[in-house]
């Protein structure tokens, strides 16, 4: 590991005028510290003098410095990692895609809906992908779906005649509706 150039040494090529006026114009929390720890070293402070006046460890001060000499005034933003990538392929993503738009009897399981647990034994055993339920509901939101909870419903209910108290009850009830929430109203005293 090198050793971290100190006062004029540190970025030859830009003064400290330069990295007072960047720093003036940074918006971005964590690129200003960095401009702040570089201004610092640029006056010939110690990486423990900075340690202490950005409130990082001394390693992790060490390491942007060292870093931005090295590479350059651009290293004071931070480089989006690409992260882990996916288990599954796009393709197969598609076909999970058309898979859920069929019901779970067309792939041999004798269910009439999709759960997260049934679609994770699914995506296992056609892709050999094991998933965790959370992780599950994430990929079904990002492939257009969403999950419901079912409710009950009385088997003898009258569809009918719900959907006309539905159409009724609005109209007749609207004036309340409208109605100032905070108003007083009255009940029945109760005896003691």
């Amino acid at each position: 590991m090198t050793k971290v150039q100190k006062g004029n040494s540190f970025l030859p090529n830009t003064d400290l005028e330069k990295l007072k006026e960047l720093y003036k114009q940074e918006s971005n929390a964590k690129a200003k510290i960095r401009l702040q720890a570089c201004i610092m070293r640029k006056q010939g402070k110690t990486l423990e003098d900075i340690s202490d006046k950005v409130q990082y460890p001394l390693t992790t001060v060490g390491d942007w410095l060292r870093r931005i000499h090295d590479k350059g005034l651009n290293r004071i933003f931070n480089i989006k990692q690409s992260g882990r990538p996916s288990s599954l392929k796009n393709k197969q993503k598609e076909e999970l895609k058309s898979v859920l738009n069929e019901s779970p009897e067309k792939q041999g399981f004798p269910f009439r809906i999709w759960t997260t647990k049934l679609l994770a034994y699914f995506i296992f055993e056609k892709y050999n992908v094991a998933y965790k339920i959370r992780r599950v509901e994430k990929m079904v939101h990002e492939l257009g779906f969403n999950f419901k909870k079912p409710r009950q419903e009385h088997r003898l209910a009258n569809k009918k005649l719900q959907e006309s108290f539905k159409k009724t009850s609005e109209r007749r009830l609207d004036h309340i509706l409208k109605m100032d929430g905070r108003s007083y109203f009255l009940t029945k005293v109760s005896s003691k």
